[in-house]
């Protein structure tokens, strides 16, 4: 296994801006991360019967959506009750009504403080997650949320120090959903307040900040979920199952 390059993690979805594999990342210890393991991803609802193929035979069998129930129910995902594919809601935001970003946001100074409140507000779903991916060591799983930055990030974000990933990587993972969502971003300017526009980007600082919180509150990921009451040897083994 070799480090891979971001256009090789890009998987060629028309319909999907942001979908990328956390395969080919090197570990502190000198591993790598799997390819055809976890994808995170922006929301498929819009496959056309051929991307859906795609994903299919790229090996994803498990899907796991982060979205709240209102953003399920307007825009579902097109992957549910496909062939053998296993669909999961975890809502990640409590809000009942969120659309593109919870109404709350602007109590937040920036990103990475949003995230630290995703991270202590929400245990409970991320619990159920990681449980997720324990329970299916074998396949590939797409996680996603609306735009695949956000929530989605975080949950990468935490898969990646899991496995001992560089935190500069990790960073760097999580800044190129803006360049990916380029896109999008005009689309999504038009249903937010312009004072809050500064939310759709991904600058490094936020993971980085989001980092120093994870760091001196828990140390790691690991300590993270374990908090969370997961039991340390499913922690092991999701990130065994993530490294060769």
């Amino acid at each position: 296994m070799m480090q891979l390059s971001r256009e090789e993690r890009m998987l060629k979805v028309e319909s999907m801006t942001n979908i990328r594999d956390l395969g080919g990342y090197e570990t502190q210890a000198g591993y790598y991360t799997k390819s055809h393991k976890f994808i995170r991803s922006t929301n498929p609802a819009k496959l056309t019967d051929d991307e859906k193929i795609y994903l299919y035979n790229y090996g994803i069998r498990v899907q796991v959506d982060l979205r709240s129930d209102f953003e399920v129910e307007q825009q579902p995902s097109s992957l549910i009750n496909y062939h053998d594919i296993e669909y999961y809601n975890v809502n990640l935001m409590k809000a009942k009504d969120l659309n593109i970003l919870p109404k709350e946001i602007a109590n937040y100074q920036d990103l990475a403080g949003f995230y630290i409140f995703m991270l202590e507000a929400n245990k409970e779903q991320f619990k159920e997650v990681f449980e997720i991916f324990y329970n299916h060591p074998y396949d590939a799983i797409m996680f996603n949320c609306s735009a695949g930055k956000d929530r989605t990030g975080v949950i990468a974000a935490l898969l990646l120090d899991l496995a001992g990933c560089h935190e500069y990587d990790i960073v760097k993972d999580y800044s190129e959903s803006y360049e990916n969502n380029l896109k999008l971003i005009p689309e999504l300017e038009k249903l937010i307040d312009a004072k809050n526009h500064a939310f759709l980007e991904s600058e490094p600082r936020m993971m980085m900040k989001f980092f120093d919180y994870l760091r001196g509150h828990y140390g790691s990921a690991k300590e993270y979920l374990v908090n969370c009451g997961m039991d340390e040897e499913k922690i092991i083994e999701v990130m065994e199952n993530f490294i060769i």
